[in-house]
């Protein structure tokens, strides 16, 4: 079933109630589900064929989302491209899934009016002056008269990666990951039409657009987008709009921590603060249940996995600090196997986490080397491989040590630069930390901090408490402080721009 049936789901439930607002609009379900369907027809009208992929270059908005639903209706294929993404980036992502349509905003038309695409046939713009204006479409074009008949394993959408380790590789997810995804989210969350949340992670990734925005059209709740992350602009909507629920990257949870003047908003009705897309210092954990009264829910996923694969819920016995929380188990496996050998590890040990289920997708757009290098045959089934070492405690909490990529060779050990950070978090005074590998003559590399802090951290201070937890060889020998750490697109500490500083 097309995915974008949901829209009209919670249109017929709830006509009238709010399904989203930006800062310029609002839109009840009934009015989501009419503009989609006028889209729809204005595609059609522009000769954009079901299959054809319909690109959007446009911050968190309504017409992001009603872009979005409209193309899936015609049985487009929509994919959101990268707000940081400029010239020769986005001209490559476009190429690559040979887009035939644009939409963007009034402030980018420049930028896309500029660029040499050969399968590009149109722009439509939303409040600019160029190509087709969205605006008269969806005033003048006649609504679809019922939505493109799709399977739940034909494409839906692309998701392209940042990019930030090579070229950026289109994810293709199906009807059916994009259900299965929404469905175990609200399952697990417990989410109703009740809920109201703040949309402030990029809709260009899995954390803006399936975390909480294509969720709550399911359930038929109400959800409030912000363009662009700003802490006090963010806890004005939560206090105004009576916000119960925010996904946070850890980042973004810090920076409301740090903010000066929390008292002034009142968030009583924030019960739950979800967080993902890296770990979580654990040391913070505490703080911002204690700083908002609510629940922090770590998960865990990628945007191979639609995200959805392991969560914390509302109603667990049992919380791990610094755990991901159990597999969704209703719509995946996971497999924990040494990445050298491929056999599985035991309870409680390290190993790669591997990922088989109805959210993992079906492999990347136009790359079959790609493919064959990420998924592997075990057992008769299909895996998809993370990168991500893991492990599994006894209770079945997962527990995310660190990225293969990030982990650091120092002297034939294998460090995990996590624990360090988590360790360095202790101290007081210490805002952000990221720890990687750098060159050196006789280790191969030796384990350099790079840390955000008070005047008052010391460079001994960071030697002292790391020696007074952790082996030798897990001290870092180097230790540079900086005014803040650089941010990837989705507001992730951006490790490869450090390795490349330092």
């Amino acid at each position: 079933m097309n995915f974008a049936n949901f829209v009209d789901r919670a249109a017929g439930d709830r006509p009238e109630a709010t399904a989203l607002t930006d800062p310029q609009r609002e839109l009840s379900f009934a009015a989501l589900s009419a503009e989609t369907d006028r889209f729809a027809g204005a595609l059609a009208e522009l000769g954009v064929d079901p299959g054809d992929r319909v690109a959007l270059y446009l911050p968190n908005s309504t017409v992001f989302l009603a872009a979005y639903f409209g193309a899936m209706k015609r049985g487009a294929i929509p994919f959101p491209i990268n707000m940081r993404f400029e010239g020769e980036e986005i001209e490559y992502v476009l190429d690559d899934a040979g887009a035939s349509t644009v939409v963007t905003h009034g402030q980018f038309e420049d930028v896309i009016d500029s660029l040499d695409v050969n399968s590009l046939e149109q722009m439509i713009v939303a409040d600019g002056e160029r190509g087709h204006s969205y605006t008269d479409l969806v005033q003048t074009s006649d609504p679809i008269e019922q939505v493109y008949p799709r399977k739940q394993d034909e494409l839906a959408e692309l998701v392209y990666t940042s990019g930030t380790t090579g070229r950026p590789k289109g994810v293709k997810h199906t009807h059916g990951n994009l259900s299965a995804n929404a469905h175990g989210l609200i399952t697990y969350m417990d989410w109703t039409h009740r809920e109201t949340t703040l949309t402030v992670c990029p809709c260009f990734h899995v954390s803006g657009l399936n975390v909480t925005s294509t969720p709550f059209v399911v359930a038929g709740a109400e959800n409030h987008f912000l363009p662009q992350w700003d802490p006090e602009t963010a806890l004005s909507v939560m206090d105004e709009q009576s916000v119960t629920y925010v996904f946070l990257i850890p980042t973004m949870a810090i920076d409301l921590l740090r903010f000066d003047g929390l008292e002034e908003y009142d968030l009583s009705a924030l019960e739950t603060i979800g967080v993902g897309g890296s770990p979580m210092p654990k040391e913070r954990i505490e703080a911002v249940e204690e700083t908002f009264d609510v629940t922090l829910l770590e998960g865990y996923g990628m945007t191979e996995t639609t995200p959805l694969a392991a969560i914390n819920r509302p109603d667990q016995d049992v919380y791990q600090a610094g755990s991901i929380g159990p597999v969704a188990e209703e719509v995946v496996d996971v497999r924990i196997e040494d990445p050298n050998s491929g056999e599985a590890v035991e309870t409680g040990e390290k190993g790669e986490l591997l990922w088989h289920g109805d959210t993992i997708t079906p492999g990347y757009y136009n790359l079959p080397e790609k493919n064959e290098q990420a998924f592997v045959e075990r057992a008769g089934k299909r895996w998809l491989r993370s990168g991500d070492i893991g492990r599994m405690d006894e209770h079945g909490h997962l527990f995310v040590e660190d990225r293969i990529d990030d982990m650091i060779i120092s002297g034939g050990e294998n460090v995990y630069p996590r624990e360090i950070e988590d360790v360095i978090y202790e101290l007081d005074g210490v805002a952000e930390a990221a720890v990687i590998g750098s060159p050196h003559d006789r280790l191969g590399e030796q384990v350099t901090a790079i840390v955000v802090a008070d005047d008052a951290v010391t460079v001994e201070d960071i030697e002292t408490v790391v020696r007074g937890q952790l082996a030798d060889y897990k001290i870092p020998r180097r230790v540079e402080f900086v005014d803040e750490l650089p941010k990837t697109s989705t507001r992730k500490i951006d490790k490869v721009s450090l390795r490349e500083r330092f």
